[in-house]
């Protein structure tokens, strides 16, 4: 369990504008005011409950219940027209009953086997009458399968998918659903034990059953990396009556996330949407509606801080983009972030298909950092050298200046073949086969500060200090030890994933020993 989780626990007797004691089980309720500016969202009823909801030592069990007849409603929106309608429904977390919370399906390639079309992005949106969508058009030569729809060629991955061609979902099995709760959709201000909202995880269907290990390992790593990070535990889950089974769950970056991590109006979060580009698109903030999505300060800041750095690397040249950076981004914590992403070989980071990451602009330093999203396709692979970028596929492009070609034993430069599900040519579309908007991946930012010799010293600074402290020093093996603890403390059965896993991290650690002694 993080440190900061704690802090959400003991600031509830801290402070406080004023206390009061419902009799709701055993639940205390806190009314307290976050923060006046943040017009989008204050906190008004904090339920404590009765057990710490991240403490991984703990067994946990979380009871969904809802109408019958709204599930129903729910389902047929999705498989009409893909959009992810909101329910009402009570859940009992440890013993404690909260009402009237929302809940709504979470994800994209995740939910493809649910139908409903093939999704584009983070919002819900379909492609229209089961084809491709605009901008996407298929090689000379190449038809779809009738029975096929809108699902891709074996080897060929559409852009806002992610990654993966969906996991093992069923609406017959909505305990296994992946969920987002939401304490305050129906009941404003409301949240539990410091937080907003939590997503019931399912496994990731390029990462497979190994998945529910390979996030919270991560998380814990990304943590121990001095980066901001997002909580995480297992617990049994049932809904309407059913039979529990063990679920992963997190915290979802919100503000009261932000609150937490960076303290009370200090600045503002936004999150990079997969349906978005990173590009500048004009003056007007509204134009970014489809890129980023505000989730602080709502009514007292806007998205002009995103779109004036965006105007500036737009025009950056080189020389420009080397010499004032450092302006408008915390090198620091970004030599850190990309050392992190190889190390933990994540191919759908800021740059990956899904654009996997928050951006926090700091009001103090009017810095702008990137923060770790979404990590359940991590430790896939040992073989990513330090001046190589993993693809969602587990691949390998690019490298770093002076470095003429990529470490010996990587599938795609030892046989010169493309791995099936990879795109060729380090992220490029297919011949004949236009990207639609979004792109299939990459971000500017993270290639032309990798690519940069000014920021050498930073990155390789930061992936000499990680690799020790995560990898050489036996941390990462450890947090195997206590992700694979908690799940089975809630029932999972990850005996041979974590194997499996732990084999990874070895052979990674021994990979990157032998690459780094060589520079």
């Amino acid at each position: 369990m993080s440190l900061r989780h704690h802090w959400k626990l003991i600031a509830g007797s801290v402070g406080l504008i004023a206390v009061l004691t419902l009799a709701v089980g055993t639940v205390r309720a806190t009314a307290l005011v976050y923060s006046e500016a943040n017009e989008g969202f204050v906190v008004t009823n904090d339920i404590q409950g009765t057990v710490d909801l991240f403490d991984t030592g703990v067994a946990h069990e979380i009871a969904l219940s809802y109408s019958d007849a709204d599930f129903e409603e729910m389902k047929a929106t999705f498989e009409d027209t893909g959009e992810k309608e909101w329910i009402k429904a009570d859940i009992t977390i440890d013993g404690v009953t909260i009402a009237d919370v929302g809940i709504r399906l979470k994800g994209n390639s995740t939910l493809s086997a649910l139908g409903g079309g093939m999704s584009m992005g983070g919002n819900g949106e379909q492609f229209p009458g089961g084809g491709l969508p605009e901008g996407i058009e298929l090689p000379e030569g190449m038809e779809l399968p009738e029975d096929m729809g809108a699902v891709p060629p074996d080897g060929v991955q559409m852009p806002g998918m992610g990654g993966g061609s969906g996991s093992s979902v069923s609406f017959d099995a909505p305990e296994g659903l992946p969920w987002l709760i939401d304490f305050s959709k129906y009941v404003d201000g409301q949240v539990y034990q410091g937080n907003r909202q939590i997503s019931l995880r399912v496994e990731s269907a390029m990462g497979g059953s190994g998945s529910t290990l390979n996030e919270a390992v991560a998380l814990e790593l990304i943590e121990a990396g001095g980066e901001a990070s997002y909580d995480w535990n297992y617990a049994t889950v049932s809904v309407n009556g059913s039979e529990g089974v063990t679920r992963r769950f997190v915290d979802i970056m919100d503000v009261t996330w932000a609150e937490s991590e960076y303290g009370e109006n200090a600045g503002v979060l936004y999150k990079a949407l997969s349906t978005g580009s990173f590009e500048y698109q004009g003056e007007d903030p509204d134009e970014y509606e489809d890129d980023f999505k505000q989730i602080t300060m709502e009514g007292s800041a806007d998205m002009q801080p995103l779109v004036d750095f965006l105007e500036w690397l737009s025009e950056a040249d080189d020389a420009t983009f080397d010499a004032e950076l450092g302006d408008w981004v915390d090198i620091e914590s970004f030599a850190n972030y990309t050392a992190l992403q190889n190390l933990l070989t994540n191919g759908d980071d800021m740059a990956g298909p899904g654009k996997n990451c928050y951006l926090w602009y700091d009001y103090e330093t009017g810095l702008i950092s990137v923060v770790t999203w979404d990590v359940d396709l991590t430790l896939q692979t040992a073989d990513l050298a330090p001046d190589e970028t993993a693809s969602i596929g587990g691949g390998m492009g690019g490298g770093f200046p002076g470095q003429d070609q990529a470490a010996e034993g990587t599938d795609e430069t030892a046989t010169g073949e493309q791995p099936q599900g990879r795109t060729p040519g380090g992220g490029e579309m297919p011949e004949g086969m236009e990207e639609a908007p979004g792109g299939m991946g990459g971000n500017e930012l993270k290639e032309r500060f990798l690519a940069s010799e000014a920021f050498q010293d930073e990155y390789l600074a930061a992936y000499d200090e990680l690799y020790d402290s995560l990898f050489a020093s036996g941390a990462a093996l450890e947090a195997v030890d206590t992700a694979q603890a908690a799940a089975e403390l809630n029932g999972a059965d990850v005996a041979d994933a974590a194997e499996t896993l732990k084999a990874t991290i070895q052979q990674r650690t021994e990979f990157l020993a032998t690459a780094l002694a060589a520079e």
